[in-house]
């Protein structure tokens, strides 16, 4: 019987259509089709295919970042271990760009240099303070650390911002389990599920 609940509860969040998911603007729309026009140009420059993989991983193409982020480390093994270094002067020369704060923040990650990537994602926070995927890329890095209790407060202040973000709420659900709430785990999940029906 508390399995049928539970599996009727999750079938009611995954198909209820109360909302619409987070859309990616016009002229973000316009920069991951530049980018992916400089790839094509140049399809084993790793720069090309790593600045496709940010532009990716901050407008919802989560697994297509990914699978560059591989591509680039397939193309030039080396690339990871200096890839900050060509940032850190963009930086310096326009600090209120969070675009290359982000891409400053995965370069860190990438060369396994995590709290340098915080530190920059955090940066992106105080010049776009409403990024949720900055707050979403937090909530991963902190949760790599095993700093649960920041992986979730970096997540829930995503959700707070906007709530239709299925990879927050996933984020979200890896805290609670580690923390051993595996119901509002399952929730959290459940919710993720319901905006991936949705188109997201």
């Amino acid at each position: 019987m508390k399995t049928k609940v539970i599996l009727s509860l999750c079938l009611l969040v995954v198909i209820s259509t109360s909302c619409f998911a987070w859309t990616i603007t016009k002229d973000l729309e316009k920069e991951v089709q530049v980018k992916r026009d400089a790839m094509k140009q140049s399809p084993t420059d790793p720069n090309a295919i790593f600045d496709l993989a940010i532009s990716y991983a901050y407008t919802n193409h989560i697994e297509e970042g990914l699978a560059l982020l591989k591509k680039v480390e397939q193309t030039n093994p080396d690339y990871k271990k200096n890839a900050y270094k060509l940032f850190i002067p963009q930086v310096n020369n326009d600090p209120g760009n969070w675009k290359i704060r982000f891409r400053l923040a995965f370069a860190y990650y990438f060369a396994g240099k995590k709290t340098e990537a915080i530190r920059e994602l955090k940066n992106v926070l105080i010049s776009d303070p409403n990024n949720v995927w900055a707050y979403g890329y937090l909530a991963l890095i902190y949760g790599e650390m095993d700093q649960i209790d920041k992986a979730m407060q970096a997540a829930q202040a995503g959700i707070k911002i906007d709530s239709l973000v299925a990879a927050l709420h996933l984020l979200l659900s890896q805290g609670y389990y580690k923390k051993g709430d595996s119901w509002n785990g399952f929730l959290e999940v459940a919710t993720a599920l319901r905006l991936k029906a949705q188109g997201y």
